[in-house]
């Protein structure tokens, strides 16, 4: 209300017009949002209906044409007289010999190939040993087919060896050319042949380490294709039919496999069980229509697969078949753990890998059908058609899904040319009644302007003066008014700058920097600086010959000379008390020779004081001690205040004293900085105030003494 009540008239008119303006424009836009949201829902979940129900017909005739290959392929005669050759010849092997030699080759192919091949596909160790078959058939033909056969093991080579005599190799190899021409004609991926009495697998179409097994007590006999095969060892019915669902098979290195099986009959005499791998392409084509989801209407997200009784898939991911890397990364940010994912990425397949556990599976295999809007395996929201397809005993669910974004995509867009429509408008009607308000307003625009320019430092600022009088006169005494604070901060900058040079006179600069700062009692560390005291002798005695005006000049004029002396060498002054001299190097600014540069210092302070002695008669006597080390600094005082320096570097080289004639005397560790550059005279131990005994060496002068 308050906010309301500062408006003037012209405001409040504005902006009700606006507002109506905008109401009526977005109630309409609303309504014609709503309609098209429900119209493109309800369009896409028709679409997925018809798709879902197309897609399970379509896995259905596949799944019934697979039955009738398979019957009429093991009805054929040739495979009935191929089959009862081979298992009569299997049998014979069971005397056939195998040498220690044949074992260690066996085992060998396991241990070195087979099992580590598997481990890296499954992540899974199995023990040593665990699928060498235990019959002899089975290691004969492991080590004629395996151990001497083609490398690298894949489960899907060739099914020939060059050294098997036995009568099962030549029956093998007369017959296999034969079934293998029949396997093609029917496009099947594999054929196996299973002994019903014994349960042995005797007959491969590829080389697989299946072969030669046994089904009821072998390294396989939990597997579902074992399952399979023992449903079928008493059937006397020639059209029986049985089919596994997928698992990961382990012969195949653990890629998921399923399996059909029908009996072989020779007359009424049960002679083979043959289980035949369920091609899987013709059921990838039906499901993606050969890859082609867009031109299905499946836009760039939607896709059909089948679902398990598991409720894991039981075909591939189309976003898998698209761009496995970034459909990886996808599924690493999902909610599926990372060992999931893994098992995806090593094995390539989403088939018994990628759970699927929303309502929507769940509902498919209880036999229901219908669409849920649910989350999919990625964790990203879905439009869902669901339902069941039927063969035997193995029930499938068929999925049919689309982002949800994807599938809004349509709406989106009608919604950006609507609101692009609905802002041109608004814009139309706003910017026609903000004209005006611009126009009356615009004075006291630039005044705010010119405030905030003011305001954020800037004093250069004039408003231009408008032709109304009110606001011309605004103008005037606002120009004026920055005009008398441009002159104040000129004052004001000319009185800092005055403080600043006034400091750096009287302090070192970081000490000037300190008390700028406003840091008065901060206390300074330096770890290692070299620090000169002079005392100047004999400047009292002056005075009675002088006076004490001349004294005090003439001591002016010695630290005048000692400061330029100190300013051209890097040194910097502490401070004076009387005739005595504390200066530094090496505090404000770090110098790797600033010992160095303080004894030139010192040198210097000799030479000033031989010229004023020689130039006005006088006998003053300059004592120098010189010593380097870590300092502590800061400033003394709040309103009548000086920087000073103390510590035992300082203390000691304030306590040495000479005979009373000029001289500079150092420390040791003064010494050893600048010895191979400045001549010194023999060391002596003398007594310093309050620092005991001390090594001293004397620094001759460019005479030598």
């Amino acid at each position: 209300m308050k906010f309301l009540n500062s408006l003037s008239l012209q405001s409040k008119l504005l902006a009700v017009m606006v507002l109506l303006t905008l109401a009526s424009i977005g109630t309409i836009a609303w309504i014609g949002y709503a309609s098209a949201r429900d119209s493109q829902r309800a369009a896409a979940e028709r679409q997925l209906q018809g798709l879902q129900r197309s897609k399970a017909s379509a896995v259905k005739t596949i799944l019934a044409k697979s039955r009738s290959d398979v019957l009429a392929f093991s009805a054929l005669p040739s495979v009935s007289q191929s089959a009862t050759e081979l298992l009569e010849t299997y049998r014979q092997l069971a005397d056939a010999p195998v040498t220690a030699e044949m074992d260690e080759a066996v085992r060998r192919f396991y241990r070195d190939e087979f099992d580590p091949a598997l481990a890296r596909r499954s992540a899974i160790k199995s023990p040593d040993g665990m699928f060498v078959p235990r019959t002899i058939p089975g290691r004969y033909l492991h080590y004629h087919y395996l151990a001497r056969g083609p490398r690298p093991y894949t489960g899907a080579g060739n099914l020939e060896s060059t050294d098997d005599s036995s009568a099962y190799g030549r029956a093998l190899a007369r017959i296999r050319p034969q079934l293998g021409a029949s396997v093609e004609r029917f496009g099947f991926d594999n054929v196996l042949l299973i002994d019903p009495v014994s349960m042995d697998v005797f007959y491969s179409q590829y080389a697989s380490t299946i072969l030669g097994t046994n089904l009821l007590e072998g390294p396989y006999a939990s597997s579902n294709l074992a399952t399979l095969a023992k449903a079928l060892r008493t059937t006397q019915d020639l059209d029986d039919y049985q089919m596994a669902d997928f698992e990961f098979y382990r012969p195949a290195l653990g890629s998921p496999r399923a399996f059909v099986a029908s009996p072989v009959f020779d007359g009424n005499r049960l002679v083979a069980i043959m289980a035949v791998r369920l091609p899987l392409d013709p059921i990838a084509d039906a499901l993606s229509g050969s890859r082609a989801w867009q031109a299905e209407g499946l836009g760039k997200s939607g896709e059909t697969y089948l679902l398990g009784a598991d409720l894991t898939m039981r075909s591939d991911a189309r976003f898998l078949l698209e761009d496995p890397k970034s459909f990886i990364a996808a599924l690493r940010r999902s909610s599926l753990t990372s060992r999931t994912v893994d098992e995806v990425e090593r094995l390539g397949t989403t088939i018994l890998t990628v759970p699927v556990k929303h309502a929507a599976a769940l509902a498919a295999l209880r036999g229901e059908t219908g669409i849920m809007q649910v989350d999919d395996y990625r964790g990203v929201p879905v439009f869902m058609a669901y339902g069941p397809v039927d063969l035997d005993s193995v029930r499938w669910g068929v999925i049919s899904k689309i982002d949800r974004s994807d599938a809004m995509q349509p709406l989106r867009e009608y919604a950006r040319r609507t609101l692009a429509a609905a802002v041109g408008l608004a814009l139309v009607a706003s910017l026609i009644a903000l004209w005006l308000a611009s126009v009356l307003t615009r004075p006291i625009a630039d005044l705010v302007r010119g405030a905030r320019r003011v305001s954020a430092g800037e004093l250069d600022v004039e408003v231009p003066l408008a032709q109304a009088s009110e606001y011309r006169v605004l103008g005037q005494a606002f120009n004026e008014m920055v005009g008398s604070l441009r002159t104040s901060r000129a004052e004001l900058d000319r009185q800092v700058q005055e403080t600043e040079r006034l400091l750096l006179s009287l302090l070192p600069a970081s000490a000037a920097a300190q008390m700028m700062e406003g840091r008065q009692d901060a206390r300074t560390s330096f770890a290692d600086v070299t620090v000169a005291y002079v005392s100047l002798l004999g400047i009292d005695a002056t005075s009675g010959q002088l006076g004490e005006d001349a004294s005090m000049k003439l001591l002016s004029e010695i630290v005048a000379a000692f400061d330029e002396a100190a300013e051209h060498l890097g040194v910097e002054k502490v401070r004076t008390i009387g005739s005595a001299y504390l200066a530094a190097s090496g505090l404000s600014v770090e110098r790797p020779d600033h010992t160095a540069r303080m004894v030139e210092f010192a040198r210097n302070v000799v030479r000033i004081v031989h010229r004023f002695n020689a130039e006005r008669g006088l006998q003053i006597v300059a004592e120098v001690g010189i010593n380097a080390g870590p300092v502590t600094g800061g400033l003394v005082g709040r309103r009548r205040f000086i920087y000073d320096l103390w510590g035992d570097t300082v203390k000691l080289a304030k306590g040495i004293e000479s005979d009373g004639t000029t001289s500079i005397q150092v420390t040791r560790a003064v010494y050893e900085r600048v010895r191979d550059h400045v001549g010194f005279g023999a060391p002596f131990r003398a007594e310093v105030r309050g620092m005991g005994t001390v090594e001293l060496y004397p620094v001759l002068d460019e005479a030598g003494t």
